[in-house]
């Protein structure tokens, strides 16, 4: 099985890293950096703070999900919960196209951020503002930083010990993107992930925080699937698995059924989501295939 993933990822010269693993077992660990190299994740950023999110639920900083965000942050609208921040359905009124514009002339970007206008919320719209303002959240409900907060909280506990994660003019770590970390450290990450949330016998995230964040996602108008919190969801043979997805293709999969997770980064300029979602899916195939061939045979 292994050398038929391993061909595949020898073929594309953009996929840098590629770990797959079933039950936490390693099939593959092929690196072209060095194990502690730190990768910007991109995109992927929003899973890790929806994760943080969850943290900081259970242990009560937040109240819930249903809290109007302007609890934490007087000068919002006082109809937007958290929920849709986390499902980017808040009806703030921008594109990721033009966030780059508004933070370029901002000094204070969570301000102007909740100046914007807002139109009917409910729906799927991508856009980072609304995980910048739950990272705004968890530094109001904690007294941290966000950046803080993550490292005393969930990468401590897991041994990730490097990374860096950006800031914004005012110090309030950026929701949405701007986590470097290394590969051997997002390994840490789906091994916690594919055992419901335990490092060892310790619980670092709510096995029912995972699985609210990755079923019941908001339609969206991307091939990726559904929107969670933060995890793109979309099914396989019939069941359910989840991704985070960052641009140039980074992701993380997890296929809770089999218990399969898949890490890919690649060149942000050569590779995409698209051919990602194609290479990963292909992996699943030669699995899959694997394992109803041994059940067969066994039978």
């Amino acid at each position: 099985m292994s050398k038929y993933i391993l061909r595949s990822y020898e073929q594309n010269k953009s996929i840098h890293n590629l770990y797959v693993s079933i039950s936490n077992k390693e099939v593959i660990n092929s690196q072209q950096t060095n194990v502690s190299d730190l990768i910007n994740i991109r995109s992927m950023t929003k899973s890790i703070v929806s994760l943080l999110i969850g943290i900081a639920l259970k242990e009560g900083y937040i109240k819930s999900l249903e809290t109007p965000i302007n609890y934490y942050l007087p000068n919002a609208p006082n109809h937007i919960v958290i929920r849709e921040l986390l499902t980017m359905s808040s009806g703030f009124d921008i594109d990721d196209k033009d966030l780059y514009g508004l933070i370029l002339k901002s000094n204070n970007w969570v301000k102007d951020i909740l100046r914007l206008p807002v139109l009917e919320k409910g729906d799927f719209r991508y856009k980072a503002v609304d995980y910048h303002l739950l990272s705004a959240i968890i530094s109001k409900s904690t007294g941290l930083t966000m950046s803080s907060f993550a490292q005393n909280k969930l990468f401590s506990p897991l041994g990730i010990i490097d990374f860096e994660w950006e800031s914004d003019p005012q110090g309030v770590t950026v929701g949405s993107t701007g986590l470097r970390i290394s590969f051997d450290s997002l390994i840490k990450l789906s091994q916690m992930l594919i055992n419901n949330g335990f490092e060892n016998k310790n619980e670092i995230i709510s096995n029912d925080w995972l699985k609210i964040s990755t079923s019941n996602g908001i339609p969206t108008n991307f091939s990726y699937g559904d929107y969670g919190f933060g995890w793109w969801i979309k099914t396989y043979n019939g069941k359910a698995f989840y991704r985070a997805l960052g641009s140039g293709g980074q992701q993380i999969l997890i296929y809770p059924k089999e218990r399969i997770s898949i890490i890919v980064t690649a060149d942000k300029k050569t590779f995409n989501l698209v051919e990602s979602e194609t290479f990963s899916n292909k992996i699943l195939d030669i699995i899959t295939l694997k394992i109803n061939n041994l059940e067969v045979g066994g039978s």
